[in-house]
């Protein structure tokens, strides 16, 4: 199963109307880049681990492999050896989501949320063209939970929390600050 991300396109509409009064959140490569790192010291582990088992198993058979026989130590190796190359592949697989995680990741400001209304990654809508901010996990998305901005024509302008550098409370405090409380953070799509 392949996922992709596809950050909102900028929408033909009136500019984002420059104000003293707004709230500027950023995309953060940071959480990206730590998970890239930390799979990066998995695959150096679990080819470590390989490495053993394939010692250890060329040892055993150098040592007792005429006492087992060709076929049980046929199946000792494959079991030995294929329980290390299933973690290693596991690791290689988040390893390539992290990086495509990070290489997909957007510049400079992310989401922009003023008394006009909301600016996501260059899509902009006044507050009476949303109907919803909210927020939603995903069980098998390498992104995790996404910030989704619903639109009245039934659009769903999103991103994922993992490229910003702030949390949700942050960004619910501001929508009900610009829209004087008629709309705030859904977070009840979170469990499910």
């Amino acid at each position: 199963m392949t996922e992709s991300l596809s950050l909102p396109a900028p929408v033909a509409s009136a500019p984002f109307p420059p104000v003293g009064d707004e709230t500027r959140v950023h995309y953060n490569p940071m959480p990206a880049a730590e998970r890239v790192g930390h799979y990066s010291g998995l695959v150096r582990s679990r080819l470590v681990w390989l490495g053993l088992a394939a010692l250890l198993c060329l040892a055993f058979w150098l040592l007792q492999g005429r006492a087992l026989g060709t076929a049980a130590s046929l199946a000792l190796f494959g079991a030995g050896l294929g329980y290390s190359i299933v973690w290693l592949v596991m690791a290689l697989v988040g390893l390539g989501r992290a990086r495509r995680v990070l290489r997909v990741m957007g510049r400079g400001v992310a989401l922009r949320l003023s008394p006009w209304g909301v600016d996501v990654h260059g899509a902009t809508l006044p507050w009476s063209q949303v109907t919803a901010v909210t927020a939603r996990h995903h069980r098998l998305s390498a992104y995790g939970p996404d910030l989704a901005i619903e639109t009245a024509d039934g659009r769903r302008l999103k991103l994922p929390w993992l490229f910003l550098d702030t949390l949700p409370g942050s960004v619910d405090a501001a929508v009900r600050a610009y829209t004087a409380g008629t709309r705030h953070l859904d977070v009840s799509r979170l469990d499910h």
